[in-house]
């Protein structure tokens, strides 16, 4: 719940992949760890949990997607 709670509020201003708008104004590089601890996180549960394959899977989505979407990557620790 908390984790839900600080993905929705810690966001960069003028952020083009949001609404733009943000309830506490985050640093793009804090926000860009919030986002990889959320994203690799879930990996590392899903291990933990005995789940290796899921981990594995996600793992692949998540470099993927980090992958594609180098251009707000890039964006996020320069705001």
């Amino acid at each position: 719940m908390a984790v839900g709670w600080a993905w929705g509020s810690f966001a960069v201003p003028d952020d083009p992949s949001r609404s733009g708008e943000s309830d506490i104004h985050t640093p793009g590089p804090v926000r860009l760890l919030l986002e990889l601890t959320v994203f690799f996180g879930a990996v590392a549960a899903l291990n933990f949990a005995g789940l290796p394959r899921a981990a594995r899977r996600l793992l692949v989505i998540m470099v993927g997607y980090q992958v594609l979407a180098y251009a707000r990557i890039g964006w996020l620790p320069s705001h």
